[in-house]
């Protein structure tokens, strides 16, 4: 028997277990009770950054100069921001290789602690390193793309901490992003068939009305559900309720069910249009952190190559 109010089934992402077994983890940093499991990380960067600092101004106060990346303490502190470099490297290729991430010291939640924490404290070695100043144009070059690395390293851990949560909240029937358009081509093809039954076309008597819902589907909805058209007064939750209500004072009541789905249906759309361009903000900073982080290692290498000339 066909219910009068079809209610559109969607997979939900939070009705998964494997999403409700991971989602308190996709927080890296600044969710509730997240920063706890990060604590020994912060707390070890807080007292290595205060470590180098202290021997690196006690070094100067003797010398009454900044140490530069020429001094003893300059290079090994170069040494050690190019293993942070390296290590920060390999979390690449690392997600290439499938058994490599089983290995105890390898899982994803070690990694990114290990990547996020000492990328920030590369920060002071750094600089550090580079005795407070700019140097010739390489070395100017290499801080600047170090600097713009880091920035979208945290804008991207921003982005990770902050749009998950807006997804739940915003988007209920979130599915998986490459799901969307097949999801809202099965609901338009059963609310359709749901239109030839209130038409009589299987058999029965019309609906009265049915044939507005049909004319209006055709018109305005089915353009907007395969993203031909963005109707303005489709665009907000509150403009398209009122909107249908206005329907309903125009159409005869029996033809009320078909439009709950149309609105059904829109409310759907209008989720999925959310869910793609918040999907593309949490991975387009990567698109800025990898080829620059890249271009980071053959600025290192060169720089590298250079110091080397003059030792």
């Amino acid at each position: 028997m066909i219910r009068e109010h079809y209610a559109f089934p969607t997979v939900r992402l939070q009705e998964q277990p494997r999403y409700r077994e991971t989602q308190g983890k996709t927080v890296l940093v600044f969710g509730r009770n997240q920063f706890a499991a990060h604590f020994r990380w912060f707390l070890a960067t807080v007292l290595l950054t205060t470590g180098v600092m202290v021997w690196y101004f006690t070094l100067a106060t003797a010398t009454r100069t900044l140490p530069t990346g020429g001094t003893p303490i300059g290079l090994i502190l170069g040494v050690i921001g190019a293993a942070i470099i390296g290590f920060e490297m390999l979390i690449w290729p690392r997600k290439r290789f499938y058994h490599v991430r089983t290995l105890p010291f390898f899982r994803t939640k070690y990694w990114l602690k290990a990547h996020i924490w000492l990328g920030l404290f590369c920060v002071p070695v750094a600089v550090l390193h580079s005795g407070f100043r700019t140097g010739g144009s390489l070395s100017t070059g290499l801080m600047i793309v170090f600097g713009i690395v880091i920035a979208s390293g945290i804008w991207g851990l921003f982005l990770q901490a902050y749009i998950p949560r807006f997804l739940l909240e915003r988007v209920p029937d979130e599915v998986p992003v490459q799901e969307t358009e097949r999801i809202i081509e099965l609901h338009a093809l059963e609310f359709e068939h749901r239109l030839a039954i209130d038409q009589g076309k299987l058999g029965g008597a019309e609906v009265p009305g049915i044939e507005k819902v049909v004319d209006y589907y055709e018109s305005t909805i089915h353009p907007y559900l395969i993203g031909e058209t963005h109707p303005v007064v489709l665009a907000r939750t509150a403009s398209t309720d009122d909107h249908f209500q206005s329907l309903r004072a125009r159409i005869p009541s029996p033809s009320h069910p078909r439009l709950h789905d149309l609105q059904t249906l829109c409310h759907l759309r209008r989720q999925f249009d959310m869910q793609r361009r918040l999907h593309w903000w949490l991975h387009s900073w990567v698109w800025v952190h990898l080829p620059l982080s890249v271009a980071l290692v053959g600025l290192l290498i060169a720089h590298i190559y250079v110091a080397l000339r003059y030792i």
